[in-house]
């Protein structure tokens, strides 16, 4: 028996199709931008070059997304009562999307900039994530409104495909500028070639059209923002699913764990000039086609949960790889391990606890999920920063994350496959 969320979807195909074909645009084009400065490889060496620590180096990867799921739980009891999305989504997503057009200006015309060059480029994701999560938690309800349920994880990896395509060009984009104009005049244009793809990702997206929701949720307006705090623990606390999910997230941290490191470890080793992160660059997203193509046929016939087991194994991999190995070819493998094992994760992630929430509070769960992924994010690579800092090893970084993705695959066991409920 269909879903009441898919009763829309049936009676507007055209519509559907059009949004599923602009939902993809938006984030491969939105995530393809952001490749121009890869969190996980071109961000950690760009704040080693700036003097930044291990800690600042570690948390890298993290930032964007934990920024990002920082303000949902805060706007979600406003956005439960919204009936309409896509203003909304529409006006923090320019919003969200400026500061790297502007840290991109200030960084080509000021050339002075001196120490304030580390801080500016740290604080532009942090400022543009916490932008971007007052619209995420909209922006979510108002895609799984618009994508069918047995489609989501191919729309996910379609994204990420496109993401993909751009990300290989990336890195050799990367390689060039850093070569002929490194230091602050590369870092800007790297930031204005981010804001160009982001702008044009915030256009396609102009062209989704909202379906409504066939019974939608109204909360009660009696009691204030505090009651609606106060009732959050007891609402996650009545879905066992998700306390585990939200264990199974923060142990399964190990890819952003040990990535910020590895750059680091593979040029150290090998010798290698800062501007070969771009190689590094586009052989990871040669393996994130690979990935999301994976990602897409078994998330369609098995659902997010294998997806995530399997991740994990990958992870397990990628650790004990990348401590083996000491040629370039071999760390080259490396981010193609990488790039291939992070992409089941996220189609995986995203799937699984978009079927695990309720339709009728899906919002607000998805906002309290991101915001104890904030601290699962934060805890987790800072964990990897500390170990590194005091030891220097990332033999030791490595291990810690393979034990923690063993851990993962024992609590993912213990969640049962949602597609299997409705069977």
């Amino acid at each position: 028996m269909p879903s009441d969320t898919a009763i829309p979807h049936q009676h507007h195909p055209q519509v559907v199709r059009r949004n599923f074909i602009c939902h993809c645009l938006e984030g491969g084009l939105y995530m393809g931008g952001v490749a121009f400065l890869q969190p996980e490889t071109v961000m950690p060496k760009m704040v080693e070059q700036l003097g930044g620590r291990s800690a600042i180096i570690a948390i890298m990867p993290a930032i964007l997304p934990a920024a990002f799921a920082m303000a949902g739980l805060f706007v979600s009891p406003l956005v439960e009562r919204l009936t309409n999305f896509k203003l909304w989504v529409m006006s923090f997503g320019l919003l969200q999307r400026l500061p790297y057009l502007i840290t991109g200006l200030v960084l080509w015309f000021w050339q002075d900039a001196g120490p304030w060059l580390l801080p500016l480029v740290v604080l532009t994701p942090v400022v543009s994530g916490l932008i971007g999560g007052v619209g995420a938690v909209a922006w979510m309800e108002m895609v799984t409104r618009m994508v069918p349920e047995r489609v989501r994880a191919a729309g996910w990896a379609a994204r990420y495909i496109t993401q993909a395509c751009i990300g290989m060009v990336a890195g050799a984009v990367i390689h060039q500028v850093l070569t002929h104009a490194p230091g602050q005049r590369g870092y800007a244009m790297l930031h204005l070639i981010t804001f160009g793809f982001l702008l044009l990702s915030w256009l396609s997206q102009s062209f989704m059209r909202e379906l409504p929701e066939s019974h939608p949720y109204h909360p009660p307006h009696s009691g204030n923002y505090w009651s609606y705090l106060r009732s959050l623990p007891g609402l996650l606390g009545e879905q066992p699913q998700l306390l585990k999910l939200i264990a199974a997230r923060f142990t399964g941290m190990g890819y952003l764990m040990v990535v910020s490191f590895l750059t680091l470890h593979a040029l150290h080793t090998t010798g290698r000039p800062a501007a070969d992160v771009g190689i590094f660059v586009s052989i990871q997203y040669i393996s994130t086609i690979l990935g999301s193509m994976l990602a897409a046929w078994m998330g369609y016939h098995k659902g997010g949960k294998m997806l995530l087991i399997l991740s994990r194994i990958i992870c397990i991999t990628l650790c004990v790889w990348a401590s083996l190995t000491h040629s370039f070819g071999g760390f080259s493998a490396a981010f193609f391990i990488l790039g291939f094992g992070q992409f089941l994760d996220k189609v995986g992630d995203l799937t699984l606890a978009a079927e695990l929430c309720p339709p009728e509070r899906r919002s607000t769960l998805q906002a309290v999920l991101g915001f104890c992924n904030v601290w699962a994010l934060m805890l987790a690579t800072s964990l990897g920063g500390v170990i590194y800092s005091l030891s220097g090893s990332f033999y030791l970084v490595a291990c810690l994350a393979a034990v923690m993705s063993a851990i993962s695959i024992l609590i993912l066991r213990g969640i049962p496959e949602p597609r299997a409920r409705q069977v």
